[in-house]
């Protein structure tokens, strides 16, 4: 079998363009667009930056609580305060991992990419795929979330020529997370109308 530099190569890039949005601590919102070197399912602690956006608001909303509430086995503590980043991008050169195609190429399963935060394997096998896409010079990788709501758009912030950094256009503190999405609201019933 190819090794996994080959068969990337032969993956198909797409373009991509729209509203984005990411949570971040508040304390953090000037820096909210810039990238991070640090530990998460598409980058490492000491590799390049990534700059992780995600759609739907509700799927950016259940990645908080993936993050900071639901690891917390007793009562949840208290988050501090928050915020929403919207962004517009227009970016080129994106590693579509949508595509059963690509994913094939990349050896990852949908499994892989929408695991747990907690499963350090599957955090592997896509932190590998990103290296290499990013020794590659692919601009970033576009996935399904994990959340399984919508996509996450990762951004190698370091590849991005300077007319495709994402443009802040608005930005909501949260003081306390939204509703969770995944959890039906109170109140809401479907009833038969005659």
């Amino acid at each position: 079998m190819e090794s996994l530099p080959a068969r990337l190569a032969q993956a198909t890039h797409i373009a991509v363009a729209g509203t984005w949005q990411r949570h971040v601590p508040a304390k953090y919102i000037a820096a909210a667009l810039d990238g991070r070197s640090a530990t998460g399912r598409w980058g490492t602690e000491n590799g390049f930056p990534v700059l992780y956006l995600g759609r739907p608001t509700d799927s950016v909303v259940v990645e908080a609580y993936r993050h900071l509430i639901d690891p917390v086995a007793d009562a949840p503590p208290p988050v501090s305060p928050r915020a929403l980043i919207t962004c517009t991008v227009s970016v080129s050169t994106i590693l579509d991992l949508r595509s059963a195609a690509n994913r094939v190429l990349a050896d990852l399963t949908i499994n892989q990419m929408q695991s747990g935060t907690r499963d350090r394997d599957a955090y592997r096998a896509c932190q590998n795929v990103a290296a290499v896409a990013h020794q590659l010079e692919f601009h970033g990788i576009i996935a399904p979330a994990a959340t399984e709501m919508g996509d996450t758009l990762v951004l190698f912030t370091d590849r991005l020529p300077e007319q495709e950094n994402p443009t802040r256009t608005d930005e909501k503190l949260w003081t306390e997370l939204p509703a969770d999405p995944r959890k039906p609201r109170e109140g809401r019933r479907l009833r038969v109308v005659r």
